[in-house]
This record gives structure tokens, C-alpha cells and sequence, in this order.
């Protein structure tokens, strides 16, 4: 399948035209991961954006020992990496394939390029990637309720 289609059928996509997905096709790279391979590390900082064209990712947080804990599994269409590619900070977590998982790679210098010549562009990805934070962050604002009120049911239980 041709990158064009890969970014149109991905989150990225929703906010795109084809010809927006055109161009931004040709300065996306892709990359094949195999089972159990790391994309990012914790404290690593690589500038990109990566979409989830197949495959699963899990999001791991990295514990002293080099244990860790599931975070999240990220779908295929997803995207991640998306601080990173805003701020240039460094990644916080670890994600791995949970299976064998093809991700374009968006770098955000390439990507600034095209601000001037494609303004459109830039806003309507930018858009996309507040668009999906915002959607991380009420899954997480639910996460956490949830676990609040198993604490607090917990606690009345047993006083």
C-alpha cells in the first residue's frame, strides 16, 4: 500500500486531504519493527512522529531493575511520539512491538519545512496531534477516576 493511503487511513489522516497526504508522503520513512523491538527508549529524543500502520505497540514505563509496566497498547492507525516531535523533549516512556508492526516516521524538521510552502498542511497536522493528546488525556483523566474510586471503595469497605 502506497504511503499516500497509509496516512489517509491513519488518525493523522482524518484531518487531511489527499493531497495533503501526498505530500506528506514524501517525507515520511517507514520503518519494519519486529516483535519485542523498542521504537523509542525513556529519555531518548529523535525529533519524530510516528504512525502505527500495522501491528501493536505497548507504551512501558521503565522501573529501577529494568522492570517495567504496561502503560498502554497503541493500535494500528495511532500515532505517538507527538512531544517529542512538538518540543524536542525527550520521550518519557519506552514502546515496543507487541507484534511485528510497520510505522511511518515523520521528523520535524522536514516537517517544518513545509510552513511556509504549506501552511494548510502544518495546521491541519497540528490540529490532528491536539486533537488526539486531547483524546489521551480524557482516557487518562478516566483511568484515573477509576482507580480513585477503587481506592475510595476500598477504604469505606473497610472502615
Amino acid at each position: 500500500m502506497p504511503n499516500t493511503k497509509k496516512i489517509a487511513d491513519s488518525l493523522l489522516g482524518q484531518d487531511l486531504s489527499d493531497a495533503d497526504c501526498k505530500i506528506l508522503s514524501n517525507i515520511v520513512k517507514s520503518r519494519q519493527l519486529e516483535n519485542g523491538e523498542i521504537l523509542f527508549d525513556e529519555g531518548s529524543q529523535d525529533d519524530m512522529l510516528y504512525l502505527l500502520i500495522t501491528g501493536k505497540l505497548e507504551v512501558l514505563k521503565v522501573l529501577p531493575g529494568e522492570n517495567t509496566i504496561s502503560i498502554d497498547v497503541i493500535k494500528a492507525g495511532s500515532m505517538t511520539g507527538e512531544l517529542t516531535f512538538i518540543d524536542g523533549v525527550a520521550h518519557t516512556m519506552r514502546v515496543i512491538a507487541k507484534k511485528d508492526s510497520e510505522v511511518l516516521m515523520l521528523h520535524r524538521e522536514e516537517f517544518e519545512a513545509l510552513v511556509e510552502s504549506h501552511p494548510m498542511l502544518t495546521f491541519h497536522v497540528m490540529r490532528s496531534i491536539l486533537r488526539y493528546s486531547h483524546t489521551l488525556q480524557r482516557k487518562i483523566n478516566m483511568k484515573y477516576l477509576e482507580m480513585h474510586r477503587m481506592v475510595q471503595n476500598q477504604y469505606t469497605a473497610h472502615y
